[in-house]
């Protein structure tokens, strides 16, 4: 007989409704990987050998990891997807706080006092890793996660994946190898990472050996394990946490378009603050040239006046030093007129030449004498015959 799988899945889940003893049940078991929802949360009950996924909602006792407890309630087998979930009433914590978490707590409190977790020795995380190391599965989301979100933010990106087990027996001894690797490589960044799971699939994350690793390395390391409500040890020995591995990506990368915007926005400010300073310095230059030149106006009207001012008084003073200069001369003229021998001559009287020269006294001259004697309109000879001197 041939069925279809809503058949089948059908008739599975009438076998567990009509079971009487799977509608009330009192389990006992170690609680994992706890989630929290928006009306409950959902849990793993396990023990040694056996693990079962549950849900009970927010009314009842808060489930926490490593909590030993007794759960209450039925078992449910949903016909859709085909998957058992333990409907929990009631949850009471056991004396038992459970063996996983006991070593879970005192190896994080033997790798604390060594300060393998103090903030200060953690290193900064660069935001533009131009070589990124990754440690996780090269069959996982991960890696493919971590590629798409690197690439499509930062083009430019090399990713360089070290493939490692994350889970199961000899995971974090591989895990260690790939840090110590990339710690002696020329990458600017690692993330060490995986995809969720239960405490148990994270355990690989717990151990000693990964948590030195990361530790003692020199590369700064992203830390992206689980999903956010999900902490490990290496998570607190790692310089910075990502709740997931697209995020430990976009830690480590530079969101290269945002960044082009930003740098056009900050140029288009700049260019507009340029612009209207060189506007505002044209508007003080034509200010500055136009009172200079209105100034420059007027000093210019100023002096012209003044020069014409001067002008009139040097030409009112060379007229009247002139006029001066005219009458003093006509006084000289007439005096010199006065004074001419010409003249002098014309009123009789004569200039007489002796042989000594210009005779001006009787006694420059003899009897006997020859002289010329010069009138206004000529000259004669004549001889000194007689000479009288006045008493």
């Amino acid at each position: 007989m041939t069925i279809s799988v809503t058949q089948l899945n059908n008739y599975v889940k009438g076998i567990f409704d009509m079971d009487a003893v799977l509608s009330d049940l009192s389990v006992c078991g170690e609680i994992t990987n706890v989630k929290r929802s928006y009306n409950g949360w959902y849990f793993t009950l396990k023990d040694n050998d056996a693990a079962v996924n549950c849900f009970c909602y927010a009314n009842s006792s808060e489930p926490v990891i490593g909590m030993v407890a007794v759960a209450e309630g039925e078992l449910n087998y949903f016909a859709k997807s085909g998957s058992v979930s333990f409907f929990v009433r009631r949850l009471a914590a056991t004396t038992d706080t459970g063996a996983a978490y006991l070593r879970f707590v005192e190896l994080k409190q033997k790798l604390g006092k060594e300060g393998l977790f103090d903030e200060q020795r953690k290193k900064p995380v660069p935001h533009s890793a131009s070589k990124i190391g990754v440690v996780t599965s090269e069959t996982g989301a991960v890696i493919h996660d971590i590629t798409n979100v690197a690439l499509r933010r930062q083009p430019f990106s090399d990713i360089i994946l070290y493939p490692v087990k994350v889970q199961g027996v000899g995971a974090d001894k591989e895990i260690a190898q790939g840090i110590a690797y990339f710690d002696k490589s020329d990458v600017d960044a690692v993330i060490v990472g995986r995809g969720g799971g239960s405490n148990e699939d994270l355990s690989a994350f717990n151990s000693e050996i990964v948590v030195r690793a990361i530790a003692a390395c020199s590369k700064p390391i992203v830390s992206a394990v689980g999903h956010g409500i999900d902490f490990t040890l290496s998570d607190f020995a790692a310089d910075k946490r990502a709740v997931t591995p697209s995020e430990a990506a976009e830690f480590v990368t530079l969101d290269c378009e945002r960044e082009k915007m930003r740098v056009a926005m900050c140029l288009e400010r700049i260019n507009g603050g340029v612009v209207s300073l060189l506007e505002s310095r044209r508007q003080r230059v034509l200010n500055s040239c136009r009172l200079l030149y209105f100034g420059v106006g007027r000093k210019l009207d100023e002096m012209q006046n003044a020069v014409k001012s001067d002008l009139v008084r040097v030409e009112n003073a060379t007229v009247s030093l002139s006029e001066k200069l005219s009458s003093k001369l006509e006084k000289v003229t007439e005096k010199l007129r006065s004074i001419n021998p010409t003249n002098v001559l014309q009123r009789g009287y004569g200039y007489v030449h002796g042989p000594k020269g210009a005779v001006k006294s009787v006694r420059q001259i003899d009897v006997g004498d020859s002289v010329t004697v010069t009138l206004s309109d000529g000259k004669f000879c004549a001889r000194v015959t007689q000479k009288e001197k006045k008493q």
